[in-house]
């Protein structure tokens, strides 16, 4: 029986050492390449300050290089991944007294429309401070878009006005493209 066991085991060891000198045969191993770009919405506009100076009551500033209705004024071109729709708004200007952003004017009250590259003379977009208004939709990624925008001092000036500067902001939005 010891032999037999010896023989079994010498036959075990004999096959483990033949199995391991046995070089496997290469597979055909199939792969796949992948590619991959994130989703990026951004933008950016070529004109970030607007000082318009003294005005009177009624009166109208183009933002343009000569204050004037001539052409369009600043560029907002989409440096993202996908196409945006781009939105603006504006808010009340900030002084004493508060000039209220509005769809027209009156006392302390002043407007502000974005004009189209389309349309350069024709400001058609109301730049509201309650709610964003479309500039431009579908803008294509490394796309451009010429904007401008049209101030209408308020009608008559309250009778707090110090003649203080007044000061706020306009915000360019984008969203993602949806056809």
């Amino acid at each position: 029986m010891k032999k037999f066991r010896r023989i079994a085991l010498s036959l075990v060891l004999a096959v483990a050492l033949m199995a391991s000198f046995v070089v496997p045969v290469a597979a055909d191993n199939p792969t796949v390449s992948i590619t991959v770009t994130a989703e990026v919405i951004a933008i950016t506009n070529t004109q970030d300050t607007w000082g318009i100076g003294t005005v009177t009551t009624d009166a109208v500033v183009y933002f343009s290089t000569d204050g004037t209705q001539n052409d369009t004024y600043s560029q907002v071109e989409n440096t993202g991944t996908v196409a945006v729709d781009v939105q603006i708004q504006g808010m009340d200007l900030a002084g004493t007294p508060t000039w209220t952003l509005a769809s027209t004017t009156s006392a302390d009250q002043y407007t502000l429309f974005a004009n189209s590259e389309a349309t350069p003379t024709v400001y058609d977009v109301e730049v509201k401070s309650s709610a964003y208004g479309d500039l431009t939709t579908n803008l294509a990624k490394a796309d451009t878009y010429d904007w401008s925008m049209k101030f209408t001092a308020p009608s008559s000036f309250g009778g707090t006005e110090d003649g203080t500067e007044k000061s706020g902001t306009v915000t360019l939005v984008a969203s993602k493209y949806v056809a």
